[in-house]
């Protein structure tokens, strides 16, 4: 899953190029995520996004595990974004929140760097609140937004340290959901994992152990509560379902 899902013109931050940038809350939409169906995740944010997302995991094309909230069951469609652009839930990921803002690997290997996507009409140099004035410099909300984005990466990485252990010790398995719509409809989702909880109840004490010291204990819990929340997906996607065929049928 790209780092950059939504993002449209990502470049890095100049503080020359950028004079005047402004960030206008008004033209903030969530329209950006409406085609998203999946957002990965830090292991702080678990317990937030256990109440009202499932959480899974997926593996990348570098081999790393990785969870993410499930936003969707049907391919380009998130059901947490309203028709009006509004998030429905009470927490949003960070991985959404972010927008337009981004860490991005620079001209040094392993060097991170501030970028936008230049395409965000929520960026301007007219109206909003200043990030980076005339003369160049970073103004406080510039600040808070470089500070948010460091300890995310920051969190990121210790969540893929964290799923990495569970993966040396064999505890995902792969799996797929099937859901059917009071309207007749099918939806099949695919290649995601969930921790086994027959594997992770035959480890020896000495593996849970450091599971514990690690905080993967946590986010394995965490986890595991957050499945309940494939009925609630469910629910909203019969929802849309039905409210789609509604106004099909207003407009016959």
């Amino acid at each position: 899953m790209s780092n950059f899902a939504f993002y449209k013109k990502v470049v890095a931050l100049n503080s020359e190029a950028h004079r005047n940038l402004k960030f206008s809350a008004a033209e903030t939409s969530f329209d950006f995520a409406r085609d998203t169906t999946a957002v990965l995740l830090a292991g702080v944010e678990f317990a937030e996004t256990g109440r009202e997302y499932p959480i899974v995991f997926v593996r990348g094309q570098d081999g790393q595990m990785r969870p993410v909230a499930l936003l969707g069951v049907r391919d380009g469609e998130n059901l947490f974004v309203d028709s009006n652009g509004k998030w429905d839930a009470s927490y949003i990921p960070a991985f959404v929140r972010r927008y337009p803002f981004v860490m991005a690997e620079g001209g040094v290997p392993g060097q991170l760097v501030v970028c936008i996507d230049e395409k965000c009409p929520a960026l301007n140099v007219d109206q909003g609140e200043l990030l980076i004035d005339g003369e160049g410099k970073s103004q406080p909300r510039m600040t808070e937004v470089i500070q948010f984005l460091q300890n995310f990466q920051q969190e990121f990485m210790r969540t893929e340290l964290i799923t990495k252990q569970l993966d040396e010790l064999g505890l995902f398995i792969q799996q797929g959901a099937r859901f059917d719509t009071p309207t007749g409809e099918t939806f099949q989702l695919n290649d995601f994992f969930l921790i086994d909880e027959a594997k992770f109840g035959q480890l020896a004490d000495d593996k849970l152990s450091q599971l514990f010291r690690s905080g993967a204990m946590g986010i394995v819990y965490l986890h595991l509560a957050s499945l309940g929340n494939m009925r609630r997906l469910l629910d909203r996607v019969s929802a849309r379902s039905a409210a789609q065929a509604k106004n099909k049928g207003a407009i016959h």
